[in-house]
């Protein structure tokens, strides 16, 4: 019955925006966007406690409507600041912390709008490029490492923020064209054309570009930071054809293509080759 229903509703739901945009395809574009951009897992509020996040509670500050949860390791080498991917939050990323600690690094991170222990429901990614950015430049950050969409948060934080201390970045598993994402989520729920048009003024009313031009490819012509981009060849959830592409714009990248080691990447081999970079770079 369950499976019925996750297949099911998908189906309804692209129905209805179809319906919809027969007389209202702005609404029907908004109600497509808000389907898009809620988030159903991730946060932990009244959720069993996590020792590793409570132990490095740090500032709580305001973006936009949300109220952002940030983390913080003391360390005694330069700042290195944390970005999970979607409905996800900091504690993903409790292996590469504690090699981090190991190593001395002083950690930053922080919980994407609508996860983990921040506020909301609804995750955009310019809230989180915004919180991230503040971050950076309280702190002069240097090192950004990001899972998945926090990857790509990174590459748009980048483009839109030139000044900055950024020296380098990490991604891992991370996309690059956003009408990627898109595609995933209208195979899923299936809208017409109209929708998707719809859909697409939206996005450009968020960013000032509609899907196709929200790609790390087009921010990577104005980035200059040191990058490595990991990816596995057999990435289930984000192509490596991604990361690749991505690397072949940046001017200064490097790629490595694991497999077998899923799209989540937590690893030793990944995290020794992320320790590699940030004391060789």
């Amino acid at each position: 019955m369950k499976r019925i229903l996750l297949t099911l509703v998908p189906k309804l739901l692209g129905n209805y925006f179809n319906a919809i945009s027969l007389f209202a395809p702005k609404k029907a574009g908004k109600l497509a966007l808000l389907t898009f951009a809620k988030v159903r897992k991730g946060q932990l509020n009244g959720q069993k406690t996590l020792p590793l996040l409570e132990e490095a509670k740090g500032e709580r500050f305001s973006i936009g409507t949300h109220e952002i949860q940030s983390y913080h390791w003391q360390g005694e080498k330069e700042a290195v600041l944390l970005l999970h991917g979607w409905e996800s939050n900091t504690h993903r990323w409790r292996n590469l912390i504690s090699q981090l600690e190991k190593e001395k690094f002083e950690i930053f991170a922080l919980d994407a709008p609508a996860h983990g222990y921040s506020t909301g429901s609804y995750h955009f990614l310019p809230d989180f490029v915004k919180a991230a950015y503040y971050l950076v430049k309280k702190h002069s950050i240097k090192t950004l490492i990001g899972h998945s969409m926090g990857g790509m948060a990174i590459c748009y934080l980048l483009f839109k923020h030139k000044e900055n201390p950024v020296e380098r970045f990490i991604t891992l598993g991370a996309p690059v064209d956003f009408s990627l994402i898109v595609a995933g989520y209208n195979r899923r729920v299936p809208f017409n054309k109209r929708v998707y048009n719809a859909l697409n003024q939206e996005m450009y009313r968020l960013v000032n570009m509609n899907i196709k031009a929200f790609s790390s490819r087009r921010f990577a012509k104005e980035i200059h930071q040191k990058a490595l981009l990991m990816h596995d060849r057999f990435d289930p959830t984000i192509p490596s054809s991604q990361s690749e592409q991505l690397h072949k714009v940046l001017s200064n990248s490097e790629l490595v293509v694991t497999e077998n080691f899923g799209h989540s990447m937590h690893q030793d081999e990944v995290c020794a080759k992320i320790i590699l970079f940030l004391n060789n770079n």
